[in-house]
Order: structure tokens, then sequence, then C-alpha cells
């Protein structure tokens, strides 16, 4: 994981009383004109051109809306217990509640004294109100999901005026295998609480849950692995999302990209080609195909270029640029093969076969080894669809 920048909304031992003060004009500026002053931070200026000043009244979701979405964000349930442990007392000690919201950003859970909690309520900041920035204008849970980083926002800084007298520090939580914002933590109160140190501990605290769940993935794709039996021949197997357990005679990454229709039988992959699938308690067990398949490649070039693998009675069609239409349509027309020389003097527009090699390479890697090379020819038969 890259190492992030933050970006306190103000120094250690910085006034905040003084700070909001200064940062008052330069939100009546940009009210009133819609130019950010140069003063603004950065985060903040990007956020305040993202949205605007008139945004609709917050009418959170009902009880039962709530629950229903608590259990919808089944995966961030799993994490409020650590969330809670790891900032709830302090964030009480600090005057401040945490906030905990869902991808939409949806607040489902809030918690601190009760105090600070009356003062959110004022503002709508509660369970089942939706706090994105096009709902409540700039603030650090709406700012921290549209920058996927931890952001600190100030005072003034918030779009709206009755925001004027917070801090909110948030971070998203970002789930690296998918790289999906989950949801987001949130440690709000009065500005006069605000600490760079509070930024550090939400965002920390957001990599320990995104490191939880990485590590969890790894004990199900363990767990998998070890409950499907290894067959013999090429195989590779992976989970409903496709990412690999294991694999043998395939040169897979750590993910393959499955149809959305995939089902049990033969089907062509762009990374593996033909392959038979079987459904798996889990995931799909992959089979490498053989030479002796009846998969043929139909080729239309109009109105735009397309391949079409026909396999088992399925097919997938594989959408293609001009020029990769134009080199597979050469290799149709010529199944002896041809080299990059041979292509080089086909194809309109060419000059080196520098340009030639490094087409084919981006085509092969969308066909999935279909096809060869020295001379690049097609491995399986081939023909132009009228």
């Amino acid at each position: 994981m890259r190492p992030q920048r933050l970006e306190a909304a103000l120094a250690a031992f910085e006034d905040p009383a003084a700070k909001a003060r200064s940062l008052v004009p330069l939100h009546r500026a940009w009210a009133s004109t819609a130019a950010i002053p140069a003063p603004v931070r950065p985060v903040v200026a990007r956020s305040w051109q993202r949205q605007s000043l008139k945004n609709p009244a917050i009418r959170p979701l009902g009880t039962g809306d709530i629950v229903d979405r608590r259990e919808r964000a089944a995966v961030l349930s799993g994490l409020v217990p650590m969330l809670e442990e790891r900032l709830l007392q302090l964030a009480a000690d600090a005057g401040n509640e945490l906030v905990i919201s869902d991808d939409e950003g949806y607040v489902l859970w809030v918690a601190g004294p009760s105090p600070i909690r009356r003062r959110s309520e004022d503002i709508g900041f509660v369970a089942g109100a939706r706090w994105r920035e096009t709902d409540v204008g700039t603030n650090g849970l709406g700012a921290a999901m549209a920058e996927r980083t931890p952001v600190q926002i100030f005072g003034p800084e918030h779009a709206r005026e009755e925001q004027h007298t917070w801090v909110c520090t948030s971070a998203p939580i970002i789930e690296e295998r998918t790289g999906q914002v989950l949801g987001a933590i949130t440690l709000s109160g009065s500005y006069r609480t605000a600490h760079p140190h509070t930024l550090a501990l939400v965002s920390a605290t957001a990599r320990e849950a995104a490191c939880l769940l990485a590590a969890r993935h790894d004990r199900e794709l363990h767990l998998l692995a070890g409950s499907v039996p290894a067959p013999p021949g090429r195989h590779v197997l992976v989970d409903a999302q496709g990412w690999v357990a294991h694999s043998a005679g395939f040169g897979v990454g750590n993910r393959l990209r499955l149809p959305g229709n995939l089902c049990a039988g033969g089907t062509w992959l762009p990374e593996l080609g033909a392959v038979l699938a079987e459904e798996v308690p889990g995931g799909w067990l992959l089979h490498g195909g053989n030479r002796e398949t009846d998969a043929r490649l139909e080729l239309e070039l109009a109105p735009v270029p397309v391949a079409v693998l026909v396999q088992d009675g399925q097919r997938t069609e594989i959408r293609l640029s001009e020029r990769h239409g134009q080199i597979l349509a050469l290799l149709v027309a010529n199944p002896e093969g041809l080299d990059a020389h041979g292509l080089m003097e086909q194809l309109p527009g060419t000059t080196t076969t520098v340009t030639v090699r490094a087409e084919l390479s981006r085509l092969r890697a969308r066909l999935g080894g279909l096809i060869e090379s020295r001379p690049y020819r097609l491995g399986l038969p081939a023909s132009f669809r009228a």
C-alpha cells in the first residue's frame, strides 16, 4: 500500500478560534462569487468545486431501513466492534463522537458522549442521514469518500454555515482486493477539539480495517484451496469474484476476469483461452482446454470489429479496436501465418515491425492466447462473418 500524505486542517499549537476567524472571509467570498480564494487548502478547494451550496433538506431513513442497510453492509458490520474498540474511548475523551457510514454515505452507527450527539442531531448528522457532498456540501465524511483518502474538514471549510463550529476527521475504508469503498469512519466534534493527531489516528484505523479484510480474504482462499482436490492437468481454482486460490500449468496473476454469465461447461476467458468451467462450493474450477476442442473464431468487421468465439454451443463476443480488427483480418485471410514484416507491409499506416509487435502483444492479451507466434497465426479454425 502506498503511504498516504496526510494534511491536517491546522497545526498542533495553532489557535482553533483564530483559525476559524481567518477562514470566514474565504468561505463568504466563495459563497457569494463561486470563485475559490487562493489560501483555501487544495483538498477543500476541490470539494467546493464538486458541489453546490444549494443542497436538499436532510431526510434520514427510518429505523427499518437503517437495519436493512446494516444487513446489506455485512462486511462493514463485521468491522464495527474493532472500530469502536480503537476509536470510541479516545473520541469520548476528546469530546468527539464516532460515526460509521456505508458505501453510499448513509450514517449507520453513531456513538459517543450524549452532549456531542445532541449537538449533531441539530445539524442532521444522525443515523439514517446521507452525508455525501451532494447531500450536505463539503464535510469530512463526503470529502473522504470522494477523495478516497483521509480528510480533516475544519470550521468554515464546511460548505454549510451550521457546520462551521465543527471539525470532522474522516477516512474511507477501502477493500484492497476490489478497490471498493465500503464506507467511512468519522470523528466529529467542536472545532476547538481539532488536532492533527486525530487525522493520523483515523487514518491508521482505516488501514487496519483494510488489512483485516485482506487477511480474512486470504484465509477464505486458503480454505477454498484446501476444500477442492487439485485435478490432473492444467487448471485454475478461483473464488466467485475470480481471485485465484490455486493454479497449475497457467501463468496467471492474482485475479481472473470472470464473465457475469459464467456457467458450467466449455467457455473462453481472455487470460486462459478455451477452458472447461466447473462450479464448486465458493467458486469455480477452470480446466485447461486441449487442441481437440471444437472451438472456432468468427470475425465480423462491420459496423465495428468483433471477434466471436464459438465453443460447445456458446458464443463469446470480444469487441476490437479498428487496428486489431485489421490485424485479425489478415490472420484469418492467411491461416499459414505471417511474420511481423509481412503484417507491416499489409497494414495501412504502419511503418515499423516494432509497432506491429506491440499491437500483436495487446491483441494476444485480449484473445487469451489464440494467436500463436513464429509466425503469427491463429491456433483454431477462423472465418469471416458476412
